[in-house]
């Protein structure tokens, strides 16, 4: 059946839009899961506890957008994409500030290993993204449904948009979607393995560091497909 392509509007489509997200990401397994939707009681309260923060930083920022993919017989959301658009880079040359992880619990070593984590991440991006641009933040389909063609319509959304707008588009991706953002027209052009060594760490936290924390920037130019040996990243054109 057709699929639609459509902006959110409603936060109500967050109720779905969250169960697709956790599904997404459990299959394959997206190691990141367990720092961005922590489990604390059960994994509804933990999707739940995601929704809430999701909507309210959606409706903060003008510049956050969200688009939905529609199955349009059942009339279900079978994928999302947020799409952040920077078209001014207002803190350019600061450096990054720790972030504040405060979804996790208090006090406690996941709390302290997500913040160290996300806080090398957000670097990673932001010494190398210091042009206008539009950054894919997530993109997510229910594997029930893929192979549809519903990727595709959510990642040409912002490419679409950052075409007319004349700027940049990338994501910072794990490793195992590398093929599939190549396909649509994206450069594998750098790579970070967090830091998040500490002096003495706990059995705990070397089990958190044993997990593939992998990423990399996937970057399209401005107007056309990354082409391999002739496109460089913005940061290494100097």
């Amino acid at each position: 059946m057709p699929l639609v392509l459509e902006e959110v509007k409603d936060e109500q489509d967050f109720d779905q839009i969250l169960p697709v997200l956790w599904e997404a990401f459990g299959e394959p397994f997206n190691s990141l899961r367990r720092w961005f939707i922590p489990i604390h009681t059960t994994p509804d309260a933990a999707v739940e506890a995601a929704k809430a923060r999701m909507v309210k930083n959606w409706k903060s920022h003008d510049n956050l957008h969200w688009v939905k993919v529609t199955d349009s017989e059942s009339g279900k959301i079978i994928g999302a994409a947020e799409w952040e658009i920077r078209e001014t880079i207002d803190d350019l040359g600061k450096a990054q500030q720790p972030i504040n992880a405060y979804w996790q619990s208090d006090f406690t070593e996941e709390k302290q290993f997500c913040e160290k984590l996300l806080t090398s991440l957000k670097e990673f991006m932001k010494v190398r993204m210091t042009r206008p641009h539009i950054e894919l933040e997530q993109l997510v389909v229910h594997p029930d449904h893929r192979r549809r063609g519903a990727g595709r319509m959510l990642t040409n959304w912002g490419i679409k948009k950052a075409d007319e707008l004349g700027v940049e588009t990338c994501v910072e991706s794990v490793p195992f979607a590398i093929p599939i953002y190549e396909k649509y027209g994206f450069g594998n052009i750098d790579g970070l393995e967090p830091d998040v060594a500490v002096p003495n760490p706990s059995e705990r936290w070397q089990d958190y560091a044993k997990d593939d924390l992998r990423v990399v920037i996937m970057w399209r130019p401005v107007g056309h497909d990354y082409r391999p040996g002739v496109d460089t990243a913005p940061w290494k054109d100097v």
